[in-house]
């Protein structure tokens, strides 16, 4: 082995962070599939950098020693390396190809998708869940209970149409969700919530659908399969839940379910739908030009439209992703906090007036560029919206001193008027 290339290293998140004044990597599969996280040395992330499938254990021994003075590399420091890393799953071999085949047969096989998050993320006991969501409604951040004052009013003539929520872990933004829940169940109980998240890791689609039901502490969501069906059709026959895979550790679904059961008092379904990325459709111009994403687009809203049944459009996203843990070089400071609000309320100023021609525009010159993860989800509103407003409830930052980054993320509700 010694004398042959180095495997393949899978895509992974890397995250610099220190621990006792001393930097470590911390290495992540984003799909969820390698068996755990593992935190490694500057020097062990060096080597695994040129495991690339085509170096050897010759071409990394002279790279390490020209990087660092030196200094000599063993075989066997590289071969331990490389087996921890297979036993884990992070490597392109024989062991991750069949481990990974059984897991799609598995999930393909399934009729529910269970709790990925739940004992992690929020509490996977039903009682401890419940308190815990109604903690998140009664702190001081908190929206209050729905039903008790507080909550933003529609005017004369008005309905709901959709709500925007974080996905950011609920330990962390949980207070911010209650404004945009308490919004909803004050002013609504819909037959059918058509959920907007995000597809972060293993899809290339624009849309992408599931039939499975959801499993949470507190019960099993239904997905709506007639809504399904009827989209498919409108649609011209795409079968958007045929590679549902990114559903499976997928959060931003997941976190808004336990908030839904929890506040709805009769029987309801969802629609599971993840976004995925914004930047292939938006052209050097600005302009849009992939008539087949707004022809799925304009097929949800017709099958909105057609269906009888009250149904509310849930945006789950957040906002900006900043700092050394998502690739940037500079670590993010207060100063650049504040910039990074302003910029954040561009974007609910735009939404505020369903103002789609500068909702484009700040994709391309500035959200983008921020790793705003809601450019998708929104603008498929937009697309479904033809009049109404927005209305922003609550706005939040998470800075993360381990890295020196943030993830921003708000809450609002659109109404649209009736007259």
């Amino acid at each position: 082995m010694a004398n042959g290339t180095v495997p393949r290293l899978r895509y992974i998140d890397v995250i610099p962070i220190e621990q006792e004044d001393e930097v470590l990597i911390y290495i992540r599969d984003p799909q969820d599939i390698a068996a755990s996280p593992l935190v490694i040395s500057p020097h062990e992330f060096f080597v695994i950098s040129m495991f690339d499938g085509q170096h050897t254990y010759s071409d990394i021994k002279l790279a390490f020693a020209q990087k660092f003075g030196g200094l000599l590399l063993q075989d066997d420091f590289i071969e331990n390396l490389a087996a921890t890393l297979d036993a884990h799953y992070y490597l392109d071999t024989s062991n991750f190809r069949d481990y990974y085949k059984a897991l799609r047969k598995e999930f393909a096989a399934a009729s529910t998708r269970l709790s990925w998050h739940a004992g992690i993320s929020y509490e996977a006991d039903p009682d401890n869940l419940k308190r815990q969501l109604e903690g998140f409604y009664q702190h001081p951040e908190g929206a209050g209970m729905p039903g008790t004052n507080g909550t933003a009013t529609l005017q004369e003539g008005e309905s709901l149409e959709a709500i925007m929520v974080p996905h950011i872990d609920l330990r962390v933004g949980g207070p911010c969700y209650t404004h945009a829940f308490k919004y909803l169940f004050d002013h609504s109980e819909p037959d059918v919530v058509v959920i907007l998240g995000v597809a972060h890791s293993g899809s290339d689609d624009f849309f992408t659908a599931t039939r499975k039901d959801f499993e949470t502490p507190l019960g099993t969501v239904k997905t709506d399969q007639a809504f399904l069906d009827s989209w498919i059709r409108n649609a011209g026959n795409i079968d958007f839940a045929e590679n549902d895979w990114p559903h499976r550790s997928e959060h931003s679904i997941e976190f808004q379910l336990p908030f839904l059961q929890h506040g709805m008092t009769k029987n309801f379904s969802v629609v599971p739908i993840l976004c995925g990325p914004m930047e292939y459709l938006i052209e050097d111009d600005g302009s849009l030009t992939k008539n087949r994403e707004i022809h799925q687009m304009a097929a949800l809203k017709q099958t909105i439209e057609e269906d009888p049944r009250e149904i509310v459009v849930l945006l789950s996203v957040d906002m900006a992703h900043m700092g050394p843990k998502f690739g940037d070089p500079n670590p993010i400071t207060n100063s650049s906090m504040k910039d990074i609000e302003k910029a954040d309320h561009a974007m609910f100023d735009a939404l505020s007036t369903l103002d789609k021609s500068e909702y484009i525009k700040l994709m391309k010159d500035d959200l983008l560029k921020r790793r705003v993860d809601a450019c998708a989800s929104v603008f498929s509103l937009l697309e479904m919206m033809d009049s109404g407003r927005g209305e922003l409830l609550s706005y939040g930052q998470n800075f993360q001193p381990d890295t020196q980054s943030i993830v921003t993320y708000g809450s609002m509700g659109f109404v649209k008027s009736n007259r």
